[in-house]
């Protein structure tokens, strides 16, 4: 279809590439089994196309959606052949020194830390299988010195985290630097010798790695990470320096959190997940519409990708996706985010003739470090030259200054031989390639790996033509066909307008689905910014009630924007102290108030210490005693005589004892006594009631 056309304007101009774009698609799991979950995703590898099956399809217009891409892959494609037809040339063009840029990009749970990592043996995922492939093309190029280094790092919750030094204490921040992109300050990196050397420090930084278990996956990764390979290249005695930058990325998987039942720091962390990848696609969205602004400063992780996407890199995108049926609406997310990423151009340019590169530094050192060597190697043969001259001219030399010639000897040879020592580490650093030409059979690699080349490329030939042909069928069908008779004609010309259309229909569709998804996310943005418009009113009333005006004032001229943190910043405020103004401490340890010296003759404790009797201004009172309700006196009158007649008509009389109520007693257990003598009175008063009904009744 389109890709031809696309991949001879790239010819035409190298400078100008298209961000490659690849779907995965996993088998259906055992929980989805257990769900009773249908296959709605069909694969038609040898097309590049993907059918999506909707269902909940209330129409036939709504029933299948497809989508075109570079290349797409089934549940039965394994690693190396993913690795071999779509990542194998990116790490040969990086090792030309051109930057490259592999992220993976889907649902939690479709397999993205699989397809970057993988397993052992032949589940090995793309991240190991490139490290082969660089030092298998280091072992065979003979004459080029190379130096090798690798970082790792991962975005949790917004924050950068450096996985192969985790206990580092140095913050990390985002820097733009003149022709090199955004860089992380402070980032450890580790120079490497060998494809083991990589994978021990890939292992290091996945142990330190964040990972949870949600609903939808037992082994979430919950936040993003970067792995990145810098490669620098120097050809004999040139002094100048290629340098090809591989980043590998693993991106968190989108979630919701109805399916992933997260709470608590799972849900924040689904939060910050999902808001850094709402920022990507927003970034993709510009970049796919020429927009004249990209917002590549919304999150951190869209500034790290800022030269992989619309920059200079040559990017693949893997879009892995699940195919059940529960998970439809997530896949036509992944894909539909994935298809305006085809429309990405970068700008990849070889990075040659680099000035400020490591392995320059080194090279330098490395000569420098030998010239002192033979320095000093030559300084002490002087000496002992000089030694045996004296020995035959002067037997009678001071021996305090044979020994002091001897020290100095001894001194040099220790230098000598830490220098040697510095020598060899640096030395070690550098990788020289072509080591193993002897022990391995390079032509066989040779020619393997450029078969491999080869099939990549026919192979994405096939689909090209496969798709230009499809095209070509869709345009020249009419202008082919023959009729005998006008029937005919007007039965092909009524196929025609109703294929026509059922696409117009799909289109209207996605029109309409496009629009849903752009509400529902205008709706969470509103939201977002309600809830921020709220927070915001909170801290102005804070603010406005408990912050002076003058302090106010001073901290808004000290506030200032920093590009390289993306945020407001304090600057230092120089105060100046008059040394007049500044307390005294007459001769005793620290100043001390009057107060605390008048004291100090009677009380120890205000003896030598900087006490102050500050009398503070008590808050106003914002309680009151309790009070007990008052009661009518009308009211009291009325129960006081019904009372007394009740009293009256049952002829009760209640004695208490003497000796019950003793008069040291306390007024609160005199009333307690006299209330339980009332309560039995009442009592008995009711029993009389109910048994003179009783005699009443039987009567």
């Amino acid at each position: 279809m389109g890709s031809t056309q696309k991949d001879t304007s790239i010819e035409k101009n190298p400078n100008n590439e298209a961000v490659q774009v690849i779907v995965r698609c996993r088998p259906l799991s055992v929980k989805e089994f257990e769900s009773q979950c249908t296959d709605v995703v069909k694969i038609y590898s040898t097309r590049g196309v993907i059918e999506v099956e909707n269902p909940k399809a209330r129409s036939e217009n709504e029933k299948n959606k497809i989508f075109t891409y570079d290349a797409v892959y089934d549940e039965l494609s394994n690693q190396q052949s993913i690795y071999d037809e779509t990542v194998r040339p990116l790490v040969a063009s990086v090792l030309e020194g051109y930057n490259g840029c592999v992220f993976a990009y889907g649902q939690t749970g479709t397999g993205k830390t699989f397809t970057m990592e993988g397993g052992d043996g032949a589940d090995m995922g793309i991240i190991p299988r490139a490290f082969e492939q660089i030092w298998s093309h280091i072992d065979r190029k003979t004459g080029v010195e190379f130096l090798v280094s690798v970082r790792y790092l991962e975005i949790y919750l917004e924050e950068i985290r450096d996985l192969l030094k985790i206990k580092s204490t140095k913050t990390h921040e985002l820097r733009e630097l003149n022709g090199q992109g955004v860089t992380v300050t402070n980032l450890h990196s580790q120079t490497c010798q060998s494809a083991e050397d990589m994978l021990k420090a890939m292992v290091l930084g996945n142990t330190n790695r964040t990972t949870g278990a949600t609903n939808m996956n037992e082994h979430s990764s919950r936040s993003h990470a970067i792995f990145q390979i810098v490669i620098e290249m120097a050809e004999g005695d040139s002094k100048s320096v290629k340098c090809g930058k591989l980043n590998l990325v693993d991106l968190a998987g989108s979630e919701r959190q109805s399916k992933t039942g997260a709470t608590g720091d799972r849900l924040r962390e689904a939060t910050k997940i999902n808001k850094a990848l709402s920022s990507l696609g927003n970034v993709i969205y510009a970049l796919a519409e020429n927009s004249a602004h990209i917002p590549y400063r919304d999150s951190k992780l869209t500034r790290l990708l800022q030269d992989s996407l619309g920059g200079n890199s040559k990017t693949i995108m893997i879009a892995n996706i699940g195919p059940a049926s529960m998970n439809y609406d997530e896949t036509i997310i992944t894909l539909r985010y994935a298809y305006r990423a085809k429309s990405i151009k970068n700008k990849p340019i070889k990075n040659e003739d680099i000035k400020d590169g490591k392995l320059l530094e080194l090279q330098t050192e490395i000569e420098r470090l030998k010239q002192m060597i033979m320095e000093k190697s030559n300084g002490k043969m002087v000496n002992i030259d000089d030694d045996d001259d004296a020995d035959e001219d002067s037997e009678s030399e001071d021996d305090s200054k044979k020994e002091e010639k001897e020290k100095q000897l001894e001194v040099g040879k220790m230098e000598v031989d830490e220098l040697g020592r510095k020598l060899k580490t640096l030395e070690k650093q550098m990788v020289h390639g072509g080591k193993n030409i002897v022990d391995s059979v390079n032509e066989n690699e040779m020619r393997l790996e450029q078969q491999r080349v080869e099939i990549a490329a026919r192979k994405k030939r096939e689909i090209e033509m496969q798709q230009k042909i499809e095209l070509e069928e869709e345009t020249c069908t009419e202008l082919k066909q023959v009729f005998a008779s006008l029937q005919q004609q007007v039965d092909f010309k009524r196929d025609k307008l109703k294929r026509l259309n059922n696409k117009l229909q799909s289109v209207r569709q996605e029109i309409k689905d496009n629009h849903e998804v752009y509400m529902n996310d205008r709706q969470e943005i509103e939201e977002a910014n309600d809830e921020a418009a709220m927070h915001l009113r909170q801290w102005f009333l804070v603010i406005d009630n408990f912050v002076p005006s003058e302090e106010r004032s001073r901290l808004i001229g000290l506030s200032q924007f920093d590009d390289n943190k993306d945020n407001w910043v304090l600057k230092k405020d120089k105060v100046t102290v008059d040394p007049s103004l500044r307390p005294l401490a007459h001769n005793y340890r620290r100043p001390i108030s009057d107060y605390a010296v008048t004291l100090s003759q009677n009380s120890s404790k205000y003896r030598g210490e900087n006490v102050l009797d500050l009398k503070l201004d008590m808050p106003l009172r914002t309680t009151q005693d309790f009070a007990a309700p008052a009661i009518c006196p009308q009211i009291k009158a009325v129960v006081a005589d019904t009372i007394k007649d009740e009293m009256q008509k049952s002829h009760i009389l209640v004695k208490i004892p003497v000796h019950s109520v003793s008069r040291n007693s306390s007024k609160v257990e005199q009333e307690g006594k006299y209330k339980q003598a009332t309560k039995t009175v009442v009592e008995m008063h009711n029993y009389r009631n109910r048994q003179a009904s009783k005699s009443a009744n039987a009567f």
